[in-house]
């Protein structure tokens, strides 16, 4: 993607690229583009709905040629693209892209229901957990290992936290998990950052049984020392870019 002085686009574009890959070109490298006739007038998008849906638009063609899956031409989609975006935020951006994502993987899946299969990348390292690991850590040993995880999720829409089981299906730039819902018994995307507590399912206590090298080394106490009062979980922090008030974001879990 082109960028333009210090404005660069923040994206996922990633993993939607990993997705495409998988399929054979449709267009070839040197094959001529599209042409369209000159208009007789320029046309100017009035409000932010439009640029909003061209941009939205133009995410999907653009990341759809990066692979030779369209003959639309590059540069007026990479200053269309650009042009449209910039007119933004970063959480709108980040809402359009994150949109974007969400299409591209309900056309595949409606067309294959096999297409999202769980990934394995990443988790190939994580050989164990234990209670301090961090949460990218556990959702890559669980891709690596075919694991479910247990969650208790902060909805920024109703102030609560919910508890999940969920089965991960790809980490999105250590920012967004994508992953199989038992409670909504459908794919959601999560923010990392409304995770409270994650853990393998049963807890703690029934991983360790299972794995006798997960327990972390405790540190010696002296005898009189007494043990701290267990404090309630923290309720995740939350940025101008978490929430889920805009209908764009319809693949993030609302609740």
């Amino acid at each position: 993607m082109a960028k333009d002085g210090s404005f660069r686009i923040p994206t996922i574009k990633g993993r939607i690229a990993e997705k495409l890959a998988r399929a054979t070109p449709r267009a070839r490298d040197g094959e001529e583009t599209l042409e369209f006739p000159p208009t007789p007038a320029p046309m100017t998008l009035h409000d932010a709905d439009e640029r909003g849906a061209v941009a939205l638009a133009c995410l999907i063609l653009e990341s759809l040629r990066e692979r030779g899956g369209t003959l639309a031409p590059r540069r007026p989609l990479e200053t269309v693209l650009r042009k449209s975006l910039a007119s933004f935020g970063p959480k709108e951006v980040m809402d359009i892209e994150v949109e974007a994502y969400e299409i591209l993987l309900w056309l595949g899946k409606a067309i294959d229901p096999q297409w999202s299969q769980h990934s394995t990348e990443g988790g190939e390292s994580v050989k164990n957990i234990h209670e301090d690991s961090p949460h990218h850590e556990m959702i890559r040993w669980a891709l690596a290992n075919g694991e479910d995880l247990e969650m208790d999720y902060y909805s920024h829409g109703r102030g609560q936290f919910t508890k999940r089981r969920i089965t991960p299906i790809s980490l999105e730039a250590e920012t967004y998990l994508h992953a199989y819902c038992h409670l909504r018994r459908e794919e959601r995307v999560f923010r990392l950052t409304r995770i409270a507590d994650l853990r393998p399912v049963g807890g703690w206590s029934v991983y360790r049984k299972t794995h006798p090298t997960a327990a972390k080394p405790a540190a010696a106490k002296p005898a009189s020392e007494k043990p701290a009062p267990q404090k309630s979980a923290p309720k995740p922090k939350t940025d101008a870019n978490d929430s889920d008030s805009n209908p764009q974001m319809s693949l993030l879990d609302p609740d």
